[in-house]
């Protein structure tokens, strides 16, 4: 149901709804076997291969996850204790633990004297210390069971993110102090706040660095170099500015050619100035109601300039630069002040390293470095190897790229050897069966905890031998999945012309609902499809979408929809 508070018609816009069951009665169901239980039966079935599921809204993904530890433990593939299963929150591990205790509690009261119920109960008294989780919990996991090699104390403590950001606050305040007192970064620092940058906006950088402080040490330069003298860069531009002061022009009257004189007068009195710091602020925006406009439009008669056009453009070209001035400033500023910021960042991780109190993303990263070590790695992969021999990924859509190249290493056909830790996750072979990673791209939605659908896309490409696709939908009634298709099939159709540099968009794989049409009463229906009048005030509005609210549950109500 969708409604727009900027309409109001007095009752939901439906079809002619049907004669039905008294509320709460259930839906009929349209048939008793999907139509992906090929793809189903292959999830249970097809334990040696290494599977990649995409299952779309509502067609079971955790369930498909429990149904395949279920069959891993009844046929003897591997114990529960050999399984490590991930998915994306605490709640939703919880949940997944509790799904699976309640399916081995049924299969072992299932022929109770079988080695099938024999391996259940065996699994239910594993459960409690199953590697069942979310992948900061898996991450700990493994650096708690290798602190010597990951080189951290024996005894980890996780800061929680409250105790995090305070953390975080302690050590900025200190170190701002030592940033503002450094006499190589006093130019810098005083350029950027003459640039207009807030010393908020340091912290900012410092917030966002230590959140992502891998990527800080791979992409963030360890120096850089002083920026350039605004000077120099504006002595630049003036000679381009007298090059088109001595164009030719027939007619000193001329609109074009009075701003021309405007601007060159401007700024080789902006060039007098002596302190830089002067100079910068002159050029910024707060003082444009004082300079030219470089904005020149039609200005200026064609009967005055050989070329009238060129003329305009090179203006343009011109206000372009000395904006370009302020901004190669304030960049030069700011990567000398990130070169300081990455030692403060790198130096806070090393520091919660050694002291073994870990934030949620140092789990991550640390995780990653140990099966990735040089000296260390073929050991610890080959340890993980043997411990979890079965790696299943739940909400694959929404997690950090680091859990794709974990499971990968650990997954490897050959973890001891080099390679295994080398190279790209890509090019990395798995063991096969050693893998299962269920998800939906559609509904990739953390992007601001690095969730990268590039990712998926890619992973989806890399085991595309194993793809089974889950697309029946169990949750909703076949004309709601009907407008989903038809809209959604729409939305996510990729334009020609956009010119991504990655894999950004996923394809939309249409719905197929399992349960048929409700016997009464619209399945879609839309309030508000009359629009107001221009003008209208927030509370006719508010008041609007009330009266609509009320009239569609009286509606529904009067006429028995189910």
């Amino acid at each position: 149901r969708a409604h727009s508070a900027t309409t109001a018609p007095a009752a939901p816009a439906a079809r002619r709804p049907r004669r039905g069951p008294a509320m709460g009665e259930t839906t009929p169901v349209a048939r008793t076997v999907p139509s992906d239980e090929d793809a189903r039966r292959r999830i249970r079935d097809d334990l040696a291969s290494t599977l990649f599921v995409e299952a779309g809204a509502g067609s079971g993904k955790t369930a498909s996850l429990v149904e395949r530890v279920l069959s891993l433990v009844r046929q003897g593939e591997v114990e529960l204790a050999q399984i490590a299963a991930i998915t994306f929150t605490e709640k939703a591990a919880a949940e997944l633990r509790d799904r699976v205790r309640a399916e081995l509690a049924k299969a072992a009261a299932t022929d109770p004297g079988t080695a099938e119920a024999h391996r259940c109960r065996v699994a239910l008294d594993q459960l409690d210390g199953a590697a069942i989780g979310t992948l900061h919990a898996f991450a700990h996991r493994i650096l708690g069971e290798h602190p010597l090699e990951a080189g951290l104390p024996p005894r980890l403590e996780v800061l929680d993110e409250v105790s995090s950001a305070v953390a975080f606050e302690r050590r900025w305040s200190v170190f701002l102090d030592e940033l503002l007192d450094d006499p190589e970064l006093a130019r810098p620092l005083l350029l950027l706040f003459a640039a207009g940058v807030r010393v908020e906006a340091l912290r900012t950088l410092a917030r966002t660095f230590d959140d992502n402080w891998d990527l800080v040490e791979d992409r963030v330069p360890a120096e850089a170099p002083d920026p350039p003298s605004v000077h120099h860069l504006l002595d630049d531009v003036l000679v381009d500015v007298r090059a088109l002061r001595a164009e030719r022009c027939s007619d000193p009257e001329d609109k074009l050619c009075r701003r021309i004189v405007e601007i060159a007068a401007h700024l080789e009195e902006l060039a007098g100035t002596e302190d830089e710091l002067d100079l910068l602020e002159a050029l910024g925006p707060s003082t444009t109601s004082k300079a030219p406009s470089f904005s020149v439009g039609g200005t200026g008669s064609k009967k005055a300039w050989a070329d009238v056009a060129d003329v305009r453009r090179r203006v343009a070209e011109l206000g372009a630069r000395v904006e370009g001035v302020r901004a190669a400033v304030a960049t030069a500023c700011v990567h000398r002040v990130a070169a300081a910021v990455r030692r403060f960042t790198l130096g806070s991780a090393a520091a919660r390293r050694s002291a073994g109190q870990l934030q949620f993303h140092d789990l991550l990263v640390l995780a990653r470095g140990l099966v990735r070590d040089p000296q260390y790695g073929p050991i610890v992969r080959t340890r993980l190897h043997d411990r979890y021999r079965r790696l299943l990924l739940d909400e694959f859509q929404d997690t950090d790229p680091i859990q794709i190249e974990l499971a990968v290493r650990i997954a490897a056909a050959h973890p001891e050897s080099e390679a295994a830790g080398r190279l790209p996750w890509q090019e990395v072979e798995v063991a096969p069966g050693h893998l299962f990673v269920v998800g939906d791209p559609k509904q990739s939605i953390y992007r601001f905890r690095r969730a990268d659908i590039a990712t998926y896309l890619d992973a989806a490409h890399r085991f595309g031998d194993g793809a089974v696709e889950l697309v029946a939908n169990f949750r909703t009634v076949a004309p709601v999945i009907e407008w989903v298709n038809a809209t959604f099939a729409r939305l996510f159709a990729l334009p020609d012309d956009l010119g991504s540099p990655l894999a950004s968009q996923p394809r939309y794989a249409a719905l197929d609902p399992a349960r048929s049409a409700p016997p009464a009463g619209a399945p879609v229906s839309v309030l508000g499809d009359r629009p107001h009048p221009r003008g209208t005030v927030a509370d006719d509005l508010r008041a609007a979408e009330a009266a609509d609210t009320a009239a569609a549950v009286a509606r529904v109500l009067r006429e028995g929809w189910s």
